[in-house]
């Protein structure tokens, strides 16, 4: 292979390297137990407390990617299984490795909700979510203005 054409392939290797990742879509994983309060942390994925306490299956887990834009993007609901572990794919251009503002909300029966705002966590992160006993208290943000308006103004614009 000549100078000239190695200088081609290296670009082309690394730009198929790049499709290659964007093409496996990233999870957003973590894992639902009971603890003190209701909380949700970042944590790496070797993290002991992820194995530790009582996990909380059927909990929802429901995120949205840029919470307080217009633009913003609910994704598909995960739901934590027996062992409260979840996983919920984001379709979204270079999440995992991107910066991405996300809500999470996590709710079960019989618990109060957690939920926080934050970054998406890198691929070797994981999120742990504890869960206190009690009433729900979770009250959801108020509808923006201008949302509303365009919800009322719906029919009329048959």
């Amino acid at each position: 292979m000549t100078g000239k054409s190695h200088n081609v392939c290296k670009p082309m290797l690394m730009l198929a390297a790049l499709c290659l990742v964007g093409c496996h879509s990233y999870q957003l994983q973590g894992v639902v137990i009971e603890g003190p309060s209701s909380t949700v942390l970042v944590v790496d994925e070797t993290d002991p407390r992820l194995s530790e306490g009582d996990a909380l299956p059927m909990a929802s887990v429901d995120i949205v990617i840029d919470p307080d834009k217009l633009s913003r993007k609910s994704l598909p609901r995960g739901i934590s299984d027996v062992d409260g572990r979840f996983s919920v794919p984001v379709d979204e251009p270079g999440a995992g490795f991107l910066e991405y503002d996300i809500r999470v909300l996590i709710r079960r029966s019989g618990f109060n909700s957690a939920v926080q705002d934050l970054r998406i966590p890198g691929p070797n992160k994981r999120l742990l979510i504890t869960l206190v006993n009690g009433e729900d208290l979770y009250q959801p943000d108020p509808q923006d203005i201008v949302e509303e308006t365009l919800e009322m103004s719906e029919p009329y614009l048959r």
